[in-house]
């Protein structure tokens, strides 16, 4: 079996299950605080926004305050999936069969299965 990279003929490459586990505790723990504050902190702090955007443009007219309230709804939506989409790994797309058989470059970068 040829473990050559494909892409730039290297001898450098390593299992993908290795490089997918590279980060450590540390990259986890980074990864349970960008997952816990996208999806407690970010929703809260968009409701307490979204009502407060409300009752101040209740004043003016009701039809107001509900559009202030369901455009701060959506933008904190956007905010959440913006957030979340920050903190997944490169690996987290890439099929399974690459990620049980797949080998990554370390000089390029690329990932592929061996022939």
């Amino acid at each position: 079996m040829n473990l050559n990279c494909p892409s730039c003929g290297s001898q450098d490459t390593q299992k993908l299950t290795l490089a997918m586990d590279k980060g450590g505790v540390m990259e986890k723990g980074a990864k349970f605080g960008v997952f816990y504050f996208a999806n407690v902190w970010v929703p809260f702090v968009t409701f307490l926004v979204a009502v407060m955007f409300a009752i101040i443009f209740a004043f003016i007219h009701w039809t107001l305050a509900l559009a202030a309230f369901a455009g701060v709804c959506f933008l904190g939506y956007l905010a959440r999936k913006w957030v979340k989409n920050k903190g997944k790994s490169k690996y987290d797309n890439l099929p399974v069969a690459m990620k049980q058989s797949g080998f990554q470059c370390n000089r390029c970068a690329h990932t592929f299965i061996p022939a």
